[in-house]
């Protein structure tokens, strides 16, 4: 049996299994998306904002001078597709589990800052038979499904605070977060 084969058989058998741990494919699905974006998150942070690349130097101006245009290396196009296609290797580092108090559907890095994530006492970790090897191939589906919306928001001049709810529930229905509601303007009246 091929990798594939044996990839896409542990996937149904987790789909066949999940329902009875309490959750679903898609709450998952939405915990993978979400882990996507904070890790995209955290990799563009990494970089030094002032830092900056060269792009487009292959056109010439009326002189035959390179024209060229530099933009900060977060935002460039080269670097946001090196972080994706790496950013599905970090899915090993999470393990579904089920907060104790809730017994909602969680997905929890297992080390934040080389240390043993602290809420993992608050968790109860989920064995599954597909070893989560389920996370990174719907890691691999949502950013190959939406490489046009996540270049978009992160290629944009600031990150929205709110970016797993833009992307995740907004643009792609991963998940059914509430829309983020924009701040509203009062008029200087007073009240009646």
């Amino acid at each position: 049996m091929d990798k594939t084969s044996f990839l896409l058989l542990t996937c149904v058998f987790a789909g066949l299994c999940l329902p009875s741990l309490g959750f679903t494919v898609d709450e998952v699905k939405c915990h993978v998306c979400k882990a996507v974006v904070n890790e995209m998150e955290e990799e563009v942070a990494k970089v030094d904002p002032k830092k900056k690349i060269e792009v487009s130097g292959f056109r010439l101006d009326s002189s035959g001078n390179a024209v060229g245009k530099s933009v900060v290396m977060a935002k460039s196009e080269m670097f946001l597709s090196e972080v994706m296609d790496n950013i599905c290797e970090k899915m090993d580092d999470y393990l579904k589990a089920t907060h104790k108090k809730t017994g909602k559907f969680t997905l929890l890095k297992i080390m934040v800052d080389g240390k043993m994530n602290p809420l993992s006492s608050e968790v109860d970790f989920v064995q599954d038979g597909d070893m989560n090897k389920s996370l990174g191939h719907y890691c691999l589906e949502f950013v190959e499904n939406y490489e046009d919306v996540i270049f978009k928001h992160f290629k944009a001049d600031t990150l929205d605070e709110h970016l797993d709810i833009k992307i995740c529930s907004e643009d792609s229905d991963y998940c059914n977060d509430a829309p983020v509601q924009e701040d509203y303007e009062f008029d200087d009246k007073d009240e009646l």
